[in-house]
């Protein structure tokens, strides 16, 4: 699709600037600077998942034309977007799982059954399933009402801890933490007991009784603090120090020899001259 079919106020987002060259943290009112009204709300959509713009060069000021849309329909509190959006949850865009919990807190409570339902859904990649986590803890930071309803769906997730992959538990639980779900203690101590979770990321179970508030820090020794380290990091160190002793040793020159044994070699070697010589 060209992005010619783009009209109106819609098509100035084509045009519209490098979202690096702008605060990332105060977002343009776009209806205000660019005239977007709910009217505009189907072709903002339509946008904000082209896939034509992924097959754009980076260097085209059309690439940013998505994110400009996906925020505008933030900022028009456009519910139509709730379930469309989610279809690029999954695409390997640092943007999207950055801007896009932003977005659905904007649009409000309402996203909260269809980001559940996508939470539940084990079709989907990790990354999707993450995203809408992440989703759910604005939502319910900036929605504090909605806040029991957004903690609901991921605790329920989290008692699937076995089955989950220990990204999303640790997803889970690390947004847990953040919306102080103190109610979701037990499900935590499961995951941690099952060795379901990457401490790495958030600590070991002992940490997150603390910062749950369930616990203070004097109750545990400072061991008892320390993350324990997960299996791919074992596993790089491991191949470092591999390589360390390969660079020591290089492969196929065989062991170092001491300088004493080389030097006592030398001497042999000597004295077996020496005597030859005698000889003759």
């Amino acid at each position: 699709m060209s992005t010619a079919s783009y009209t109106g106020n819609v098509a100035k987002l084509l045009t519209f600037g490098d979202c690096c060259q702008m605060d990332w943290d105060n977002w343009p009112d776009y209806p205000t600077e660019v005239g977007l009204q709910p009217e505009d709300i189907p072709e903002l959509i339509r946008m904000a998942i082209d896939r034509t713009f992924d097959e754009m060069d980076s260097d085209r000021l059309e690439v940013w034309a998505p994110i400009h849309a996906w925020r505008a329909l933030g900022q028009l509190k456009a519910e139509a977007a709730i379930v469309p959006l989610t279809t690029i949850f999954n695409k390997d865009i640092d943007w999207i799982w950055e801007e896009l919990p932003r977005v659905y807190s904007m649009i409000g409570p309402a996203a909260i059954p269809v980001l559940a339902d996508l939470i539940r859904d084990p079709s989907q990649d990790d990354s999707a399933r993450n995203t809408a986590v992440d989703c759910l803890k604005e939502i319910a930071i900036t929605h504090p009402e909605s806040r029991d309803a957004c903690v609901a769906p991921l605790m329920q997730q989290l008692e699937a801890f076995e089955e989950n992959d220990i990204a999303l538990n640790t997803s889970l639980i690390a947004n847990l933490i953040d919306l102080k779900a103190t109610e979701a203690a037990p499900a935590i101590e499961k995951a941690f007991a099952a060795e379901r979770v990457d401490e790495f990321m958030v600590g070991s179970w002992p940490s997150v009784q603390i910062d749950l508030g369930l616990k203070q820090e004097t109750d545990f020794s400072p061991d008892e603090l320390k993350p324990k380290v997960p299996a791919y990091l074992t596993d790089v160190k491991k191949m470092l120090d591999l390589y360390e002793a390969q660079m020591q040793h290089p492969q196929g020159f065989g062991k170092a020899v001491p300088a004493t044994k080389i030097s006592q070699k030398k001497n042999r070697q000597k004295k077996a001259s020496q005597k030859k010589k005698k000889k003759k």
